[in-house]
This record gives structure tokens, C-alpha cells and sequence, in this order.
């Protein structure tokens, strides 16, 4: 078995693929407390590498991105893994890797039908309370979720509950999803927008 690298738009879907496909194989996570494979995460993984094994052990790494330092740091070790040591890098895209980590991994793709998202909140009746209740639940969230939930909000509002927003608006929505894309932070973005939707439902 080969290290690779596991492209899939739902990371918590395809880490848990990964689970069910190696059954009884000793498997250790790297699961990065924020969005992204930072280099203190990278620094964890090497020392788990270097620990001796007697049997196969996979090395699962599984993030929304992956910081340039942390995978320089790991080009070594992709290169000349210990024994017995198999890497599983897990990503939305394959992108987010630097060429010279793609080169020393195989690719596999995992399409899974994602389900689309309900964001719970009654547009008909949506007030300050709601938006703080929200962006609060919403405050820690990572980029893609963050730019999902941008879509989401702005669907709802339109498909299900007819509002229609002016091309100033529109642009605005835009510019927030940029803004997303900059990791920007959850709690500005989302309270302009619903700020937005809850004028123009009030007008």
C-alpha cells in the first residue's frame, strides 16, 4: 500500500471513508484544531512517523488547507517514509498542495453527493436576535464552509422566501464572498449579509 493523497469536496465524508476502508489497521488522525495543516500539526506528524512499527500504520492528515511551511516540512518524509508508515492526505482540492508534494503521492478522487445545507433561520421574521444567535453559532467556522453558508443565505432568501435584492446588494454579496475566500472572519461577513437580507425584507 502506497501513501496518497485523497481529493474530496466533503473532507469529513472522505475521512470517514478512509475509516471504513481499512478496518483493523491501526490508523492515527491529524485532525487540525483550526481550518488549516498548520506546522506545529506537521511537527506532531513527523515525531508519530518516526515512532517504530511493527505492522502498517496509516498517518491520516485531513484539513480544508495546508499551509506552504507545513508541507515543506513534510517533503522529506513524503519522500522516504519510515517502515511500515503509510500517509493519507485528505483536501477539498488537490490545488491546495504544492506541485513537489503531488509528485511524490498518488491521487485518488472521492465523489460523494453533497447534501445541501438548511441554514434553520425564518426570513419572514428575521430579526437582530436571530442574526447574533447565528453568527454566534457560526463564529468559528473555516473558509468553505464560511463561503457555503454566504450561498446558502443568499438562496434561501431569494428561492424560498422571494426576496430580490438590487444590483448594489448583489455586488455586495459578492464582494463578501471575497472577502470569505481572504479568510476574512465568519462574525464581519455574516453580519453584513444578514444585516442586508433584513433590511431588504423590512423595505
Amino acid at each position: 500500500m502506497n501513501s496518497y493523497i485523497l481529493v474530496c469536496a466533503d473532507i469529513v465524508k472522505a475521512y470517514e471513508h478512509v475509516l471504513d476502508k481499512y478496518p483493523g489497521m491501526r490508523i492515527c488522525s491529524f485532525l487540525p484544531e483550526k481550518d488549516e495543516f498548520l506546522l506545529e500539526d506537521a511537527k506532531k506528524l513527523v515525531k508519530e512517523a518516526y515512532i517504530a512499527e511493527s505492522k502498517e500504520k496509516i498517518l491520516v492528515l485531513c484539513a480544508n488547507g495546508y499551509r506552504v511551511e507545513a508541507q515543506n516540512s513534510l517533503l522529506k518524509i513524503l519522500e522516504e517514509p519510515p517502515r511500515n508508515i503509510i500517509f493519507i492526505l485528505i483536501a477539498p482540492t488537490k490545488t491546495i498542495f504544492l506541485p513537489t508534494i503531488r509528485s511524490r503521492l498518488g491521487l485518488e478522487e472521492l465523489k460523494i453527493k453533497k447534501e445541501i445545507a438548511k441554514s434553520g433561520l425564518d426570513f419572514s421574521r428575521l430579526c437582530e436576535k436571530d442574526i447574533y444567535e447565528f453568527v454566534q453559532a457560526h463564529s468559528r467556522i473555516g473558509k468553505i464552509e464560511l463561503k457555503e453558508t454566504v450561498q446558502t443565505l443568499v438562496s434561501e432568501s431569494v428561492l424560498e422566501y422571494g426576496l430580490s435584492f438590487s444590483d448594489k446588494e448583489l455586488n455586495h454579496f459578492q464582494t463578501l464572498l471575497e472577502l470569505a475566500n481572504l479568510n476574512s472572519r465568519p462574525q464581519n461577513i455574516l453580519f453584513s449579509l444578514l444585516l442586508t437580507i433584513m433590511k431588504r425584507k423590512r423595505d
